[in-house]
């Protein structure tokens, strides 16, 4: 009877064995839980500063590469040097940009691209891509901010009022308002509606580009409303 005593015992030792371990999960799992959501919580931080380091260097990257083969075949392999070459060569762009014959001189080069057929499909739609951009991000071309009734009544869209006109054969004033899309507000649709089906929004102008691009995660902060002045107690 030796074999089933040894049996029992073993036994007895496995069930304290795993209570042990049951308790032992007990005690680790909400030091588990609290280090995953601290790991969560740091992976949440990391993403916007290595998305801006990535760009970063994307950015530099790019404007180094082109001057670098030049400067090199120069002789000239500093580091920084081809960086602040390019900048120097985007700036002299801009001061021809900014007067009457330097503007004449990349309108004729600009003339001489559209000339390409390769080239003139590529650099017209880059070109229209930049000047929307330029458009968009001019808030100057926004009125104010307002909300659209739909697809249904108390769900609304957020619009940019761009433009106001009179319908003669409608007889009702018309307004143009650009609905953008989230999160990425360079495209959208435009919509022409009576002055009378718009809602005005309280929201300013940049507090209205941060809810879209964020998709809704960056709110306005809350105003609270102004109390009401209470008349005096008569003594």
């Amino acid at each position: 009877m030796e074999i089933p005593t040894k049996f029992a015992q073993l036994q007895a030792v496995a069930a304290r064995g795993l209570e042990k371990a049951m308790a032992a999960a007990q005690t680790i799992r909400p030091m588990l839980s609290g280090t995953r959501n601290k790991a969560l919580t740091g992976v949440v931080v990391a993403i916007p500063l290595l998305a801006t380091l990535w760009v970063v260097q994307l950015a530099y990257t790019t404007i180094n590469d082109i001057s670098a083969p030049a400067l090199i075949r120069l002789g000239i392999n500093l580091p920084l040097i081809p960086f602040f070459v390019t900048l120097g060569l985007f700036i002299m762009l801009g001061f021809m940009a900014s007067n009457v014959l330097g503007q004449r001189l990349l309108d004729r080069m600009e003339m001489t691209l559209l000339r390409i057929p390769v080239v003139a499909t590529v650099y017209t739609g880059i070109k229209q891509v930049i000047d929307s951009f330029k458009s968009f991000k001019n808030m100057e071309n926004f009125k104010r901010v307002v909300y659209l009734d739909y697809p249904a009544d108390g769900a609304r869209l957020i619009g940019f009022v761009t433009g106001q006109f009179y319908d003669s054969k409608l007889c009702e004033e018309m307004t143009t308002v650009v609905i953008p899309t989230a999160p990425s507000p360079m495209t959208g649709i435009v919509v022409i509606v009576p002055a009378s089906k718009l809602t005005e929004s309280s929201l300013t102008l940049e507090e209205a580009m941060k809810l879209i691009v964020s998709a809704g995660l960056v709110v306005p902060k809350k105003r609270m409303a102004a109390p009401v002045p209470q008349p005096a107690e008569l003594p």
